[in-house]
């Protein structure tokens, strides 16, 4: 089911004075929205907003300077980069 038709029937369930738990249950007889995601939804419905589009997101900032990965790497070819910053196993 697409994420679309999920927001379609949150949107129903609200406008059905729904709970949001009841709503959880009555949409997951496919299993596909928590609690916390039918809650949002339903907060944003409750602020008059039912535009159902996605809300633009940052993304996380790169937490590895690529510079640096490729000149460790570089450094010592036979070494992987796992190797190079200590997480192998």
């Amino acid at each position: 089911m697409e994420i679309s038709e999920i927001r379609v029937l949150m949107k129903y369930e609200f406008h059905h004075a729904t709970t949001t738990r009841q709503a959880v249950a009555n949409i997951n007889g496919i299993q596909v929205a928590t609690n916390a995601t039918v809650v949002r939804w339903f907060k944003k419905f409750r602020s008059g907003d039912f535009d159902m589009s996605n809300e633009p997101r940052d993304r996380p900032k790169t937490q590895v300077d690529n510079d640096v990965l490729k000149a460790t790497v570089e450094a010592n070819s036979s070494q992987s980069a796992r190797d190079s910053f200590g997480t192998n196993r």
